[in-house]
């Protein structure tokens, strides 16, 4: 049994170049995971309501969602490299403005920008390892790139329990590690500028959202319940009395695990059906809520239902985004990938205003229930459609 999850996960089959994109993807992921972090927290100390947090969240994910509109034109302009360098200097341009002047209407400003540009560098990624992948080992690829950058997400919010939240010195940490993404995108240049790129289609097409309806109900929840996540979390949880250090190891271990597992994920999206794959974690987006609040005093329980979270989290970006790559032709990849994106922003844009309003009015209950019902209403969508498939 051993051997045959060992053939699974077997990296050698994965693109070269995909390996390394993985290195700026993980370089990535600790700078952004860090500061969120650092902005929700220090947003919370400074008596912003939950709502307003979520305001501030939601514009970087509406800002994501408005480069869905524009970045294949982008991509057959200027090709990967200068799209994602360009990107990089933008958002460090933003970070540096948001902490001169750290309010909400210049944070949810400049949120958006670093959204937009942020965009330009997701969608060149997500593009650039379907391009090279095939249905043999997509999964797997996806997989491996995925848990670079997720990895990198849950390095970041160990820094807040290594520099805390308070003076000079957090802010200056969160602009170095903006800053130290351009050197790493400058090494791996000549293994970016070998990525050939096929003439792609330009036009944005929501018609792909037909081809496999529920791929995007279901990455539609699972950006909603993660831009939830990542933004009230913290606030959640300083409710109930845990420090900065302890929500930001709580990040760490929820994500930790997921990642340690995604080139297995991977590998077994090659192998067993996806919509069940999908299903599957859609129901455990109803486990953890329950486990979070009910044995929120049970600091075991507590973790377990965050590595749920986590896991959860990541594996269904990850067999979505496979799913989708299977179904769509080559030439296609890049506007798909696009309007996957686009939809799952939209639930980004849409959870954090949504639960954050809703913990306004009924404080950490809310949190709990706006989830559950985010989750159970996509998987019953899911469940109702694979009774009629059959």
């Amino acid at each position: 049994m051993l051997s045959r999850i060992f053939n699974y996960i077997d990296f050698k089959s994965i693109n070269a170049s995909v390996k390394y994109l993985s290195i700026s993807a993980l370089f990535t992921g600790i700078a952004l995971g860090y500061f969120f972090t650092l902005v929700v927290i220090i947003a919370k100390y400074n008596n912003f309501p939950e709502g307003i947090i979520g305001i501030i969240a939601g514009s970087f994910s509406l800002g994501l969602m408005s480069a869905g509109f524009f970045v294949s034109y982008i991509l057959d302009k200027i090709g990967l490299y200068k799209t994602m360098f360009i990107g990089i200097f933008v958002q460090t341009i933003c970070v540096i403005i948001m902490f001169v002047f750290f309010n909400p209407s210049n944070l949810i400003l400049n949120h958006f920008i670093m959204g937009v540009f942020g965009g330009m560098i997701w969608m060149t990624m997500d593009t650039w390892v379907n391009l090279v992948s095939d249905n043999k080992n997509r999964g797997k690829a996806i997989g491996f790139y995925n848990s670079a950058i997720t990895l990198g997400f849950a390095i970041g919010p160990l820094f807040i329990g290594i520099f805390g939240t308070e003076g000079i010195l957090p802010i200056f940490i969160a602009i170095c590690l903006m800053i130290i993404r351009t050197p790493v995108i400058m090494t791996i240049k000549k293994q970016v500028n070998n990525v050939k790129i096929p003439k792609l289609e330009k036009k944005l097409n929501f018609s792909f959202i037909k081809i496999a309806p529920f791929i995007f109900i279901a990455i539609f929840v699972s950006g909603v319940i993660d831009s939830g996540f990542g933004a009230l979390f913290p606030a959640y949880m300083i409710n109930e009395f845990f420090s900065d250090k302890q929500i930001g190891f709580l990040f760490f271990i929820g994500l930790i695990i997921g990642v340690f597992l995604q080139p297995l994920v991977g590998a077994l999206t090659d192998k067993i059906n996806k919509r069940f794959l999908i299903i599957l974690f859609l129901m455990f987006h109803l486990i953890w809520p329950l486990l979070l609040h009910n044995f929120i005093s049970e600091i075991i329980i507590v973790y377990v239902s965050i590595i749920i979270w986590g896991f959860a989290s990541i594996s269904l970006y990850t067999v979505t985004l496979a799913y989708l790559g299977e179904r769509v032709k080559i030439t296609e990849l890049s506007i798909a990938t696009s309007v996957f994106i686009i939809i799952f922003e939209f639930g980004e844009f849409v959870g954090p205003i949504t639960i954050g309003f809703i913990m306004d009015k009924y404080e950490n209950i809310g949190f709990i229930y706006s989830t559950l019902s985010f989750a159970f209403i996509s998987l019953f969508i899911g469940i109702i459609r694979s009774i009629i498939k059959r």
